[in-house]
This record gives C-alpha cells, sequence and structure tokens, in this order.
C-alpha cells in the first residue's frame, strides 16, 4: 500500500508498506527498524513480538516520545503487559497494532508535529 507524501521532505516518513518491507522516504528495509519524525534506527534487533522486552524499549523511552507505535507484525497481537507498565512508569504510552495500521498512524501523528516513535516488526 502506498501512502500520501509527507509535507516536510526534512523528516522520516513511511511512503510505503508491504509485507516484509516499508519504504521509508528513499530507503527500503526488510528488517524490524524504529523512527521519529527526525531519526531512523535500521535492524533493530527485536525480529519476533516474544523477544521484545524492557531493554529494547529503553532505546525509544530515551528519546522521549508522547507515544510508541509498536507494529506487531502482519496481525495485530499484544506483547507481555509488563512492557505496557514498563512505557507508562516513563510517561509514554504504548499502542500495539498491524504493521500497515502503525505506518499509517504514525505519518498521521507526524504531520500534527507529535513526538511519536514508530517500531515496526518485520520478520
Amino acid at each position: 500500500m502506498k501512502f500520501t507524501e509527507h509535507r516536510d521532505s526534512n523528516v522520516f516518513a513511511v511512503k510505503q508498506y508491504q509485507p516484509g518491507l516499508v519504504k521509508i522516504n528513499d530507503r527500503t528495509l526488510s528488517k524490524s527498524c524504529f523512527l521519529t519524525q527526525h531519526q531512523l534506527i535500521e535492524n533493530w534487533p527485536c525480529p519476533t513480538l516474544d523477544s521484545l522486552n524492557e531493554a529494547l524499549l529503553e532505546k525509544m523511552i530515551e528519546l522521549k516520545p508522547e507515544v510508541i507505535l509498536l507494529g506487531t507484525g502482519e496481525t495485530h497481537a499484544f506483547p507481555d503487559r509488563t512492557l505496557f507498565s514498563f512505557c507508562s512508569r516513563h510517561g509514554i504510552g504504548l499502542e500495539t497494532m498491524s504493521n500497515i495500521a502503525a505506518c499509517r498512524t504514525f505519518n498521521v501523528l507526524s504531520t500534527e508535529d507529535r513526538d511519536v516513535v514508530l517500531a515496526l516488526i518485520i520478520d
């Protein structure tokens, strides 16, 4: 699925998503990643939802977003509930959804200039 163009070319936006691939600006990625409007972390070492842990979330929490959008793959799934509590203790929301929904939501929140992290689990 292709997405509409982001208005500011100086920020990261999801341009296209299909199972196993995401295009962020001019980069096509096939491994898990996370990003903000101004930073892209490729090869995030989280290949499955079961491998998600506090240490992997800590890298995102350091960025102090309002919310972390966690794309859990092709279908919506929930991580261990302790991870929701971990984020909440830092004053950060953790929202889970399918990758395609997470990509759309990230683009919308980014155009509103919200501090958001998009984390995609791509296996």
